[in-house]
């Protein structure tokens, strides 16, 4: 019995399953506002491509928006902002967001809702982060 219970053990541990790909964003904060960077899953690598370095941060380019709300075409993540990623990858962390809008004349509330970025991950490589 206790063989059987080992190498179910072991098949368990060797098969892929529904692991958690956002693992290493778990527990880490933006340094200036301290927000929690992944909130169920809003953590994902994006391609170098779209991201543009400048002396004082980042601007990333946004893909098509996800509703039909307009958007900026690019985010700018401050320096002080950004953290170092785990690979040579770059990471962004983005959240939907509520807005509330008046109508007038008629006095009623409209809802809207846009990304917001949360947290930002760039290579170690890119020479713009400390190490810790």
């Amino acid at each position: 019995m206790r063989k059987v219970l080992g190498q179910i053990a072991l098949v368990w541990l060797v098969l892929p399953g529904d692991a958690d790909a956002h693992d290493w964003y778990t527990g880490k904060t933006d340094p200036v506002i301290h927000y929690d960077c992944c909130g169920n899953k809003d953590c994902r690598p994006i391609d170098s491509n779209d991201v543009r370095m400048t002396k004082d941060g980042y601007f990333v380019r946004l893909h098509p928006a996800y509703l039909n709300e307009s958007q900026e075409a690019e985010w700018f993540i401050p320096r002080e902002r950004v953290q170092a990623a785990p690979d040579e990858r770059y990471h962004i962390c983005e959240h939907l967001t509520t807005f509330y809008r008046t109508i007038i004349p008629h006095m009623k509330f409209e809802t809207y809702q846009r990304y917001r970025w949360r947290c930002f991950f760039a290579p170690m490589s890119t020479g713009s982060i400390q190490p810790e």
